[in-house]
């Protein structure tokens, strides 16, 4: 009976603490224009809290190239206005590119 409690308690304290990580974690995407004037959305990962907030105010520097299908998305610095985020895919997207 001890065991059962005792695996019972960690049960609910792994759900109660595995809630609250990912609460502000979204997945992004840097919107990588074609020269054909097409946007390629292109995966980045999913970023959290104070990083979440930093990548859309500030940008992001991609460390490495991603091959994206038959395209090369290169390495280098995106600015905020390339970088979208799930949360906001219902938002306006008649961005400037």
């Amino acid at each position: 009976m001890k065991k059962f409690l005792l695996l019972f308690g960690l049960t609910v304290f792994l759900f109660s603490c595995s809630e609250d990580d990912d609460h502000q974690c979204i997945e992004c995407h840097i919107a990588f224009m074609l020269d054909t004037g097409v946007e390629l959305p292109t995966d980045i990962g999913e970023f959290c809290d104070e990083a979440l907030t930093d990548i859309e105010m500030n940008g992001y520097n991609l460390l490495e190239d991603i091959q994206n299908g038959d395209t090369v998305v290169p390495a280098g610095f995106y600015p905020a206005d390339m970088i979208h985020c799930e949360e906001h895919a219902d938002h306006d997207h008649d961005h400037d590119h």
